[in-house]
């Protein structure tokens, strides 16, 4: 069946592209939207037009574009961005099928792609119920090839992307990166933190440690990152230092006396935010300094394996601490927030209460959404992009025989 794509701002990478030139082998069209640079570089061949306008003017502009041709398809890569969120009613008064891709829910080795949007606007249904009925016609889930995946590529592609933008920004006078931080100073950040790299996953690993050798309970609390829509879109939060704040408090007022907090900062956290000293300054002020440890590396697994609870905001975490049968609750809109799964009462009762998931209901859920929101791929590495392709060309077009 013919299908026409409209695609969007996609990863920093040449995903799109890729993406783009195996439609059209297909028999599809595919029209690209430029936004940036960083998008003009990437875009590849095939046609493609230049937006240069102020977000303002995006809904008319939009429109004015669905109602001249024949698009039967809107794709894009998250769907919180400004320049995204204009799309949204302009594809549903249009009848136009909207595909969101996102990182994996599942890590590693997998990417998201849902109809309609991902994470809060996910339209996963939030009965376990259904989940467990559905476990009858739903495939067990497959096992996970790799995909080669490593920061370096990643990086690479950033910076090349960002140095587009910067390039050709006289082209795009009125683009708005999502990311609040020029890209020079995040980079900074991390190769500062790459430095220290060693020294941090030896201090996370004592850590370790020292909580398992002395036996002692403990709870983990996984930061994300301060501009990812998980937090400023889909939580009640405004940063991720107010849900330290509430977390911390909670802890040291609801929290077993004997029990300890382990605050594990982000991956790909940039640094410009100290929030080890903003954790620290708190715990003292609360008088649970003697219970508060931060990391900044360390083993995951291990730590879920052994731990009381684990508290999120929604990040992806909350699905591992669910493999590894520990209580978790998530703060935000989160598509594992379900009852059985994870907590659904308040933050202060969880220390005391919070109560592993059910398991059948878990691996339901998990082969669910891995059989109909997972692809097994990446956006930034030559062998995962080759099978994110293959699994994305696959999807699309099921989807118009559904």
């Amino acid at each position: 069946m013919y299908r026409s794509f409209l695609a969007l701002q996609g990863p920093a990478s040449p995903f799109f592209s890729r993406l783009a030139a195996a439609l059209r082998e297909r028999g599809h069209a595919v029209r690209r939207v430029n936004f940036c640079g960083g998008d003009l570089v990437y875009g590849g061949s095939g046609g493609a037009w230049n937006f240069c306008g102020p977000s303002s003017e995006l809904s008319s502009w939009y429109a004015n574009r669905v109602n001249i041709e024949n698009f039967t398809d809107v794709i894009m890569f998250g769907d919180c961005r400004e320049i995204h969120c204009h799309m949204h009613q302009v594809a549903q008064a249009s009848g136009l099928r909207l595909h969101v891709f996102e990182e994996g829910y599942v890590r590693p080795h997998w990417l998201t792609l849902e109809k309609h949007g991902v994470n809060g606007r996910s339209q996963l249904p939030r009965d376990p119920a259904w989940y467990i009925e559905q476990r009858r016609f739903t495939p067990l889930s497959p096992m996970t090839n790799a995909t080669g995946y490593n920061l370096y590529e990643r990086a690479f592609h950033d910076i090349r992307y960002r140095s587009a933008n910067t390039l050709f920004a006289t082209r795009f006078p009125h683009y708005r990166s999502h990311r609040p931080r020029n890209g020079f100073f995040e980079y900074a950040g991390l190769a500062a933190r790459a430095l220290r790299q060693g020294q941090r996953h030896h201090d996370s690993d004592q850590v370790t440690r020292d909580l398992l050798d002395a036996g002692r309970k403990y709870y983990i609390f996984p930061l994300q990152l301060n501009s990812d829509a998980q937090v400023v879109v889909h939580s009640p939060f405004g940063s991720v230092c107010e849900a330290i704040d509430r977390v911390l408090n909670s802890f040291a007022r609801h929290a077993p006396v004997e029990s300890w907090l382990v605050i594990k900062n982000h991956p790909l956290d940039t640094g410009l935010i100290d929030y080890r000293r903003h954790s620290e300054r708190l715990a003292r002020d609360l008088g649970i300094e003697d219970r508060l440890r931060f990391i900044d590396g360390g083993h995951l697994p291990t730590l879920l394996d052994h731990a009381c609870g684990t508290v999120v905001v929604n990040s992806t975490v909350g699905l591992s601490a669910l493999h590894h049968r520990c209580p978790v609750i998530a703060l935000g809109t989160a598509i594992y927030s379900l009852p059985g799964l994870t907590w659904q009462g308040a933050l202060d009762d969880f220390w005391l209460h919070g109560e592993p998931p059910d398991t059948h209901l878990y691996h339901s859920f998990l082969d669910y959404v891995i059989h109909h929101t997972q692809i097994n791929g990446d956006f930034y590495t030559k062998t995962g992009i080759a099978m994110a392709v293959a699994g994305a060309v696959q999807r699309l077009e099921a989807v118009a025989h559904a």
